[in-house]
């Protein structure tokens, strides 16, 4: 009986584990970087930068627009910004990215005070988690998105945030795929805005479900024939001086509601982008622009509210 050689057994073993390092390699690339997440999620998946931003394209008929200028370059740490709200106390900006991170930075975005990472495991289990920041306080913010809940994250004594609470949401009837989030210190409620309709719920602390803000009624007189307003896509949300803005990514237009009165005022905004939230301070809004990896990063426009 001849049996095999063993230099050939052992040169064998060796290309089969040399197959199996390479198959890892390639395996944790493809599901933890963002190169890989890119190829897995955006180039075979659903790719978004062929929406339409024009305004005046949308299903409603606008009257009234204004102009975003490019006024800021992100930090080169924060790409594809999904969530955003404005830090009175800290006289700064916090800005959640797709890759379900909290990065707080200066007003004039030059400068990143801390980052924060709101989950753990693969970048392809974390990205677009977390869709959207809404401060709280001066100590706390409220971030939400495809979690179907609000999570509270605390400031602490070094630089970032630790998690303080999980509201979880009752007598909510949609997906819980939450676009944007905004809080009213006043009433102690959550605003929740989703991409899915123009429907804005309203959560207590508790996050039970006290009622829906829908300003669709305001607009059906404006609609044009064989069109439907579920064509608007609201990517962000912020509250200020008793005001809710929802921002849509398609048809770059932001509706400005009284949460007790209904819809206030409605803007077309020309020369946006892929709009993914909104921050407004003193009468400027903010607002930064979703890309896909292989792009080249957008600045950051803003808006004047006359």
């Amino acid at each position: 009986m001849i049996s095999g050689r063993p230099g050939n057994s052992r040169r064998a073993v060796a290309g089969a584990a040399i197959v199996c390092v390479a198959v890892a390699g390639i395996a944790l690339m493809l599901t933890n970087s963002r190169l890989g997440v890119y190829i897995l999620l955006d180039h075979f998946g659903d790719d978004e930068s062929g929406i339409v931003t024009d305004p005046a394209s949308g299903p409603v008929v606008l009257s009234e627009f204004t102009t975003a200028v490019a006024a800021y370059a992100l930090p080169s740490q924060i790409d594809q910004p999904s969530g955003m709200t404005y830090l009175e106390a800290d006289r700064a900006f916090a800005i959640v990215t797709d890759q379900a991170e909290l990065f707080v930075v200066s007003e004039d975005f030059t400068t990143v005070l801390s980052t924060t990472a709101l989950a753990g495991g693969l970048l392809v289990m974390r990205q677009g988690l977390m869709e959207a920041a809404g401060r709280i306080d001066g100590q706390r913010i409220a971030v939400s998105g495809e979690t179907g809940r609000i999570d509270i994250w605390r400031k602490g004594t070094e630089p970032g945030f630790s998690p303080e609470a999980a509201v979880e949401l009752s007598g909510y009837a949609g997906e819980g795929e939450f676009s944007g989030i905004a809080h009213n210190p006043q009433t102690g409620e959550y605003y929740l805005s989703s991409d899915e309709t123009l429907t804005i719920a309203v959560a207590d602390a508790t996050g039970r479900l006290l009622r829906e803000l829908s300003f669709e009624d305001d607009l059906r007189g404006r609609l044009k024939p064989g069109r439907s307003l579920s064509e608007y896509e609201l990517s962000g949300l912020d509250y200020v001086d008793g005001r809710l803005f929802a921002v849509s990514e398609t048809f770059n237009t932001l509706f400005i509601i009284d949460p007790e009165h209904g819809l206030v005022r409605t803007l077309g905004i020309e020369n946006g982008g892929q709009i993914s939230a909104i921050a407004v301070r003193d009468r400027t809004a903010y607002l930064p622009l979703d890309h896909n990896y292989v792009d080249e990063r957008p600045p950051l426009l803003t808006v004047t509210l006359d």
